[in-house]
């Protein structure tokens, strides 16, 4: 796998663009960014910034080929939405050194039925899943087979009769969501740090990603156990560069529920080198990280329809912006927040400050 040279133009895709895009600049590349959002901040990082429907091959491919020659791209970091388009991504093979896992790796990680199959081998836990309709009272969530952020989730009605190949069912555990960083490379892995995640609404059935921070309190002996259960997975999944593990905590028991085999939304929380440490594991190095002050990340939906009005100001924590006049429709993300603090607790009341302070803005109008 090629190095970057810190003169060389990077592609990057994903269905939110704009955290690459600011790893790149960070990293001193200057993007090309292709996402389904083209927002301010992203058009304002990348060299270029194109906006597609969708990250399906016939939107992608247009999109890729009006800017791969006229940039001389050789180069492609993906993020987020590949997960259910993973002939996209063979196609991205076929034109660039793709930064990050195969699609394969891909395909392999999204065959729920395999994959739970050999974590069975593994002894690792996870939640327990089935593919076909149960017929038993327990709590079950009906959960797509190739899904990302939380999408698609639903808890599973009894009355409900579902006869689909896409979908699955997994008894739904009460307990708080984590998720871990890591840094992987040719059977190798380092684990970088844990985080703690919120969905938008849980109790409500609404389990879209919502938020993250770093600084995650977890006890010894957990991470531990999640350092034994990468060794174990890295031995059957050649994963390489960044990713994240998302597990539940749940009656003191950790279980897997996923692992995102791309640069997380987490890797904006642990300081301007995470590309070089990327595109480096992906080139055969783990390299070592500086300790990072607590941080999060939120989402801000919008609760209704909205058209962003002209000359809208910003709070200076919001990122991911939308451009005047564009329209945002109930439930789609409006915008983000990134929040500091003295500790973890901290960095939550602050992101949850700055939403109630948007959506406020958002709800009376601007």
């Amino acid at each position: 796998m090629n190095n970057l040279t810190i003169t060389d133009k990077i592609l990057v895709i994903a269905r939110s663009a704009r955290m690459l895009a600011q790893l790149a600049v960070w990293a001193g590349n200057a993007p090309i960014a292709i996402d389904c959002f083209a927002d301010t901040d992203t058009q304002a990082l990348a060299l270029e910034s194109i906006k597609v429907n969708s990250l399906g091959l016939a939107d992608l491919h247009v999109a890729v080929e009006s800017v791969a020659g006229r940039h001389g791209l050789t180069h492609v970091i993906y993020g987020s939405g590949f997960e259910e388009h993973i002939d996209s991504l063979r196609y991205l093979q076929t034109r660039f050194v793709v930064l990050g896992n195969s699609a394969e790796l891909m395909r392999r990680l999204q065959d729920k039925q395999a994959f739970f199959g050999q974590l069975e081998q593994l002894g690792i836990c996870y939640p327990h899943s089935v593919f076909s309709t149960p017929s038993d009272d327990a709590d079950w969530l009906i959960k797509p087979v190739c899904g990302e952020g939380g999408a698609g989730i639903s808890i599973f009605a009894k009355v409900d009769v579902v006869d689909r190949q896409d979908v699955y069912w997994q008894r739904r555990l009460d307990g708080e969501v984590y998720s871990v960083l890591f840094v992987a490379s040719q059977g190798r892995v380092k684990l970088l740090g844990f985080n703690r995640q919120w969905p938008v609404d849980a109790d409500a059935g609404d389990f879209v990603f919502s938020g993250i921070c770093n600084h995650a309190e977890l006890a010894p002996g957990k991470r531990s156990l999640l350092a034994e259960w990468f060794e174990k997975l890295v031995g059957v999944y050649p994963l390489q560069g960044l990713g994240s593990l998302d597990f539940i905590l749940h009656e003191q028991q950790c279980y897997l529920l996923e692992i995102n085999a791309r640069i997380p939304a987490s890797a904006q929380l642990y300081g301007q080198s995470m590309l070089a440490l990327h595109c480096q594991a992906c080139a055969g190095v783990l390299d070592e990280i500086e300790a990072v002050e607590p941080l999060g990340y939120q989402v801000v939906f919008a609760a209704q329809d909205t058209v962003i009005p002209a000359g809208m100001i910003w709070p200076d924590c919001a990122i991911d912006r939308p451009a005047d006049g564009a329209f945002v429709g109930k439930g789609e993300p409006v915008c983000s927040i990134i929040a500091g603090g003295m500790d973890a607790d901290q960095v939550v009341n602050r992101l949850r400050h700055q939403k109630n302070i948007i959506e406020q803005l958002l709800n009376t109008g601007f």
